[in-house]
């Protein structure tokens, strides 16, 4: 373990992240993201306190720096991935636009219909009265609470097996 402590720190940050709620997926998303910077971070330092003394060559010091190099770079490459992908989600769940509120209405098939559509008025299923139109804002919101809903969902699924 390069850094027992914070290495804790992320696998519990972790473990909340998928056992989230749709009320704090986004919160505790954010806090691993803020984990996993200061990882990295302290990953990137970590090379710079292995400086082997120039006049010490035991080949085993060497062999024993370059395996701890190499962990050090295997660490930050998963966290790096692990950082694409925190990030991936929370804009899964932030940047909707009405396309995507509608994309999101009929793979789901939001209230029965998968036949919405978008419109310079707003958001309704084909055959809509005026009256069920929603504002392409309030289809957003929906759609992003929509998406939390499936992400936990998924997550209890993966969790219980």
């Amino acid at each position: 373990m390069l850094s027992p402590e914070l290495e804790e720190k992320l696998r519990r940050a972790r473990l909340s992240l998928d056992g989230a709620t749709i009320e704090n997926v986004l919160a505790l998303c954010q806090q691993y993201l803020t984990l996993l910077a200061e990882y990295r971070a302290e990953l990137y330092t970590l090379p710079r306190t292995l400086e082997l003394n120039p006049r010490s060559g035991a080949s085993s010091a060497r062999a024993e720096v370059e395996s701890l190099r190499k962990e050090i770079r295997v660490a930050i490459e998963r966290t790096t991935m692990e950082r694409g992908w925190a990030e991936a989600l929370i804009l899964s769940f932030t940047a909707i636009s009405g396309y995507g509120a509608i994309e999101t209405f009929n793979r789901q098939k939001y209230k029965g219909r998968g036949d919405w559509k978008l419109s310079a008025g707003g958001v309704s299923f084909k055959d809509g009265a005026l009256g069920q139109r929603m504002t392409i804002q309030e289809a957003v919101e929906i759609a992003s609470l929509l998406r939390r809903q499936e992400h936990v969902a998924r997550n209890a699924v993966v969790t219980s097996v």
